[in-house]
């Protein structure tokens, strides 16, 4: 038993988050890692990999152990090297939510905790496990890592990083994730796709038999689908007794949506994104990844969620991600005149959800933007790349990037034409 101040660690500390005391991510390829976005997701050997080991050995491995250590210690881990990162820029950090919304566990945590580090006990009261990279969109902000259809493209393209990426089929590690439904108090479901994934639906359905209903639901989706083979989504969660959260992973609408995020079908993504609106018990709100390809029409954006109800000032905040990876679609690679166009748009969206009277948690999603985006300037290092990547992804797909964004045109023009920030 470890016996620490929990006021000192989460006031004063800038090291402790609990997610290492009552969750385990895994990967679509199953390497494991203490959250989604700690250094281990990163690497092809993680904190361990699901496909041979059982949940105990994960979570007690060596480099979970030494990062409790860490956090306890006030040690920052290169672990956590993004919430650190975010905390420095003045963004609220995933280990600032993960403390909140799990620190009534603390006093029980640190009673199973051990001089090493190691847990005599683990209740895993987050669940984010994704068995499989199973997606039917192409993001261009994603890769073959989190989609069977890039996965599908590198190898039929014959591109010199393919790779294949079986799912996860560990029985044992499955039956392990099973035995802690009894546990779990949020189940976040990623993906690639949840909501074609096979295993989301295993473990909807133990929830429901062993009346497990009182499980908050979380999702990201590209809300392309609402039914899977014979079973209805909406009617399954109807069982669930709290709010379901959605996040809605949309980037732009129509034809910029279908190439941002190829697979889409801008008519039926918004029809599905309406209809779960409109439906009770479900809490919808809008994930964006904000990149090279949305940065400078982002007020176009938010002017259509707002002309047709698909934001409100009644809604959900609308999160904002800036894009730090993959490095050549960051919009911190964009030259300093094409940035000074996106601050434009993003001011411009600003006063629109200003003239709407959205409060003003919602608009620092936008302003919070910039510290992050002007943070490095990268086109010396990624442009070449970017150029490449564009044109070869337009070839394989039939695409037509200065079509789709004439405002971004000018980039495909030697790099010796760009203005580089000194």
């Amino acid at each position: 038993m470890i016996d620490k101040n929990k006021e000192e660690l989460f006031s004063e500390g800038k090291t402790f988050c609990m997610y290492p005391w009552v969750h385990l991510h895994t990967q679509p390829t199953a390497v494991a890692a203490p959250c989604c976005i700690a250094k281990s997701c990163e690497t092809y050997t993680g904190v361990g990999n699901a496909k041979t080991q059982r949940l105990m050995e994960l979570v007690n491995s060596p480099k979970m152990s030494q990062l409790r250590l860490d956090m306890l210690n006030g040690v920052k881990n290169e672990e956590c090297e993004r919430c650190h990162f975010h905390e420095e820029k003045g963004i609220q950090s995933s280990r600032h939510f993960a403390n909140r919304e799990f620190g009534h566990y603390f006093d029980e945590a640190m009673s199973y905790t051990n001089d090493d580090g190691s847990l005599s006990t683990f209740k895993m009261l987050y669940f984010d496990v994704r068995f499989s990279n199973i997606c039917n969109f192409k993001c261009r902000t994603c890769g073959q890592e989190f989609s069977s259809q890039w996965e599908y493209e590198n190898i039929k393209s014959n591109v010199s990083y393919a790779q294949s990426f079986p799912k996860n089929t560990n029985k044992n590690f499955l039956e392990d994730i099973l035995n802690q439904i009894d546990f779990m108090e949020v189940a976040y479901f990623a993906g690639g796709e949840p909501l074609i994934t096979e295993e989301h639906y295993i473990l909807l359905e133990e929830m429901i038999k062993r009346k497990r209903t009182n499980i908050r639901l979380r999702y990201n989706s590209n809300m392309s689908n609402l039914k899977f083979k014979d079973k209805d989504l909406l009617s399954l969660w109807k069982h669930f007794k709290n709010p379901i959260d959605i996040y809605a992973s949309i980037d732009h609408v129509k034809e910029r949506a279908e190439y941002i995020r190829n697979g889409t079908n801008w008519a039926t993504v918004e029809e599905n994104f309406h209809k779960v609106k409109n439906t009770e018990n479900i809490s919808l709100q809008i994930n964006t990844v904000l990149s090279v390809f949305n940065y400078l029409t982002i007020d176009e954006f938010y002017k259509y969620l707002l002309d047709t109800n698909m934001y409100s000032k009644h809604s959900r905040v609308s999160t904002l991600y800036v894009a730090t990876t993959p490095w050549h679609i960051s919009p911190q690679l964009l030259p300093t005149q094409y940035k000074a166009k996106g601050q434009a748009a993003i001011d411009r969206a600003v006063q629109y959800m200003k003239d709407k009277d959205f409060h003003h948690s919602k608009i620092d999603q936008l302003t919070a933007t910039n510290s992050v985006i002007y943070s490095k300037h990268t086109w010396s290092e990624h442009g070449e790349n970017f150029i490449k990547e564009v044109k070869r992804l337009d070839s394989l797909r039939n695409e037509r990037f200065e079509k789709v964004f004439p405002e971004l045109e000018r980039l495909l023009v030697p790099t010796r034409r760009i203005e580089i920030p000194v």
